[in-house]
Order: C-alpha cells, then structure tokens, then sequence
C-alpha cells in the first residue's frame, strides 16, 4: 500500500497544487510551516495524506492561521511513517475503560469470576474487529459547508477507501479537481 500526499492552496482562481513534499515535514509546525510559505497570502491552504486503504489525514490552515486537523484512524496514523506530524492527536485516543473486580456491582467473586472468563473470550474475538477511531476536529469545514455528522458517516461508511471520503471533501469544499489531477 502506498501514501498519496498533496498540499494545495487556495488563491483567487481556486485551489492549486504546490510543489511541496509533506515527508519533509518532521512535525506539524514544520508542515503548517511549509503550507504558509508556499500558500498565498490571500487564502487557505490543505495538507491532504492519505494511506491507501487505510486512513486520511487533513490538515487545514484558515485564513487567520488557524489550524485545524482531522484524521480518519489514530490507530493506523500512529504506526505510519507520519506519526511525528500528528503526535499530538494521538493521544487524544480514549483509554479502554477496565473494571476493577470490586467494581461489579456486587455480584459475588465465584461469579464474578465467571463472568471475567466469559469476556476474556469474548473480547479476544473483538479485538480483530475494533472500529477504528477519528481524532482532530469534524468541524475542520464545517464553515465550508461539510457538516462534522456528514464527514464522521464518511468516515465509517468508506473505512477501506480513504480517498472517497476526501474527494467528498473535496467536491464540497472546491479542490476536489485539482487534487484528482495531482494523483
């Protein structure tokens, strides 16, 4: 599986590819820095990364340097080669939530007991279908007209294709052709 990596800035004829490689960047100041410094002064720009069949990566950078960034997997960022960029939403990642024995509610220890072996296969039999998580901001165009509930069904609806999810993005925000002809 590859990476497919695009940044593109908007300027008074719309959106435009820059010749910017994003694996330059060791960490997101690095990359917003690179965005600013290619972009335009009268626009936005988008970083666009995504891991085929597997995650996206959006990284926007408003008009009034906000940053805003959203990423369709924690899990699947974290063991990419883009990790650095995105390390501080990756512990934005919710820590699974144990029981402590006493915490049962009540029920006696043999029972307990019982009920732990039971979960304990069935969580084994979950782990190989664990949902992804997103992490970022859904919100990162919602002023542009993507509603966070549209993009999170995105999200889960076309798990395996990451690009449909972006050009749906795109489509709505105005740099869907420019990215399909970066690809």
């Amino acid at each position: 599986m590859s990476y497919f990596t695009e940044i593109l800035a908007e300027t008074s004829d719309g959106f435009r590819a820059l010749d910017v490689d994003v694996r330059d960047a060791s960490d997101l100041d690095s990359l917003v820095e690179m965005m600013q410094a290619a972009g335009s002064e009268d626009g936005e720009s988008v970083a666009v990364i995504e891991h085929e069949d597997e995650w996206f990566g959006l990284v926007r950078v408003c008009e009034n340097n906000e940053i805003k960034v959203f990423l369709s997997d924690l899990r699947a960022v974290e063991l990419s080669p883009f990790a650095d960029i995105f390390a501080d939403f990756l512990d934005s990642q919710p820590d699974a939530y144990e029981a402590e024995p006493e915490e049962e509610f009540g029920l006696e220890e043999d029972a307990v007991a019982e009920t732990d072996d039971d979960e304990d296969e069935e969580v084994a039999m979950l782990e190989f279908d664990i949902d992804a998580e997103w992490g970022g901001d859904a919100e990162i165009y919602v002023d542009r007209g993507v509603l966070p509930a549209d993009l999170i069904e995105q999200v889960e609806k076309y798990r395996s294709d990451p690009a449909r999810v972006v050009a749906h993005v795109g489509e709505t925000v105005g740099f869907a052709d420019q990215l399909q002809a970066a690809r």
